[in-house]
């Protein structure tokens, strides 16, 4: 890790275990200088050298993962080297143009126990040693995950964003360090970015829909970050998923007809009924969030008082969070190809609505055409609203 990459410049930095100077060519030297001062200094007993001053005393417990953990040097020393480590991890930190001081980067883990040591060097090049051992704090009331999506090894379509939901808002101060905790990578590569939608709630999708065969694998180092009010999460996490075949959904409202895509080619066309005027369907680029076989669709989750409770709406696919679905209405048949009669859902026939279900995997892509009103970008997974120079926008690393 450069010193950039940190955003320290000139500073000398501790990329992996016991790093004295600054990280390059010599590395691997370096590194071997610094741990032949600290093997000496243990071999060598007291010394004259005054031992470093650490933020952190042997044994403390219920240390703050936030950090940071520093280390100084005392009058006319300067720290020579240091190793804070859980088990084999390192953590990086950055000396102080003087060297007199060294500072952890990033959160500790949770919950885990820490050895640290430090070596001072004076004039002379003679060296002292301060050792300690500690435990992080693990929070009494964690800052928890609400939702990740897609599920680890889930099979998508090529529309599926990732969703990281917090059940907390992140302090905007707070947002960088998580958004630089998430990684990415995909194969065969392709760009992609991280965007915050709401204050709890960062997704990450590429700069045009999946390659059909891509596998995904994402990594969530969160373990010790905080939300930015004293809430920090607790465990790292990760998904895997595989991206399925290319299907685009166009339902258009005007025509009262809905065509299925795959690969551009059309492999089905059906009648379809949207939301009558004033309740009109959402328009927008959709990606499915899920689907169920059975919903009960009652009016009074959506604000509609009494207007229907139906306890066993059938095929149902599932578009946005406030409660847009593909389903089934054997009621609205005789409207579905003529005109809009739903309270905001689009209604098909038994038989074209139960095809479409089993045909559509959660990420595939639905556009709705001819609606009045657009979808926000977070209802639902409706990332694709945005375009992408928005979407780099709402990036915290921006």
């Amino acid at each position: 890790m450069s010193p950039a990459a940190l955003g320290v410049a000139g500073a000398t930095v501790v990329a992996a275990g016991w790093v004295g100077f600054a990280t390059g060519p010599g590395d691997d030297e370096a590194r071997a200088a610094a741990e032949n001062q600290a093997a000496s200094a243990r071999q060598a007993g007291p010394a004259d050298v005054a031992p470093a001053a650490l933020s952190v005393p042997d044994g403390a417990t219920d240390v703050s993962p936030e950090g940071p953990v520093t280390v100084t040097a005392p009058p006319g020393e300067r720290v020579g080297a240091v190793e804070l480590a859980y088990r084999t991890e390192s953590v990086p930190g950055v000396f102080s143009a003087d060297r007199r001081t060294w500072s952890s980067c990033g959160p500790l883990r949770a919950g885990v126990s820490y050895e640290l040591s430090a070596v001072t060097l004076n004039a002379a090049g003679r060296t002292g040693l301060q050792e300690s051992e500690f435990s992080t704090g693990r929070p009494n009331d964690p800052l928890k995950i609400a939702l990740i999506a897609p599920g680890d090894g889930a099979v998508v379509g090529v529309g599926q964003p990732v969703v990281l939901s917090f059940a907390r808002p992140i302090a905007p101060r707070a947002r960088e360090s998580i958004e630089r905790a998430l990684t990415v990578a995909s194969d065969p590569p392709q760009p992609g970015r991280w965007s915050w939608l709401s204050a709890s709630r960062v997704d990450y999708r590429p700069q045009s829909f999946w390659r059909p065969g891509t596998r995904v694998s994402v990594r969530m180092e969160l373990n010790g970050l905080g939300d930015g009010y004293g809430h920090y999460v607790a465990a790292d996490h990760g998904v895997s998923f595989t991206v399925s075949r290319d299907q685009e959904t166009t339902i258009d409202l005007k025509t009262h007809e809905a065509a299925v895509r795959r690969s551009g080619q059309v492999v089905r066309t059906f009648a379809v009924t949207g939301g009558m005027p004033g309740l009109d369907t959402w328009g927008g680029t959709f990606a499915v969030i899920d689907k169920s076989p059975d919903v009960r669709m009652d009016s009074r989750t959506a604000g509609l008082g009494d207007a229907y409770d139906i306890p066993d709406v059938k095929w149902d696919v599932h578009i946005t969070y406030s409660g847009t679905y593909v389903h089934s209405a054997p009621w609205s048949v005789y409207a579905q190809g003529v005109r809009n009669v739903s309270h905001g859902c689009v209604g098909a026939s038994p038989v074209n609505a139960e095809w479409f279900f089993a045909n559509t995997l959660p990420g595939d892509v639905v556009r709705v055409i001819n609606s009045p009103r657009q979808v926000s970008p977070g209802n639902g997974f409706a990332d694709w609203q945005e375009s992408w120079s928005h979407w780099l926008a709402g990036s915290a690393t921006s």
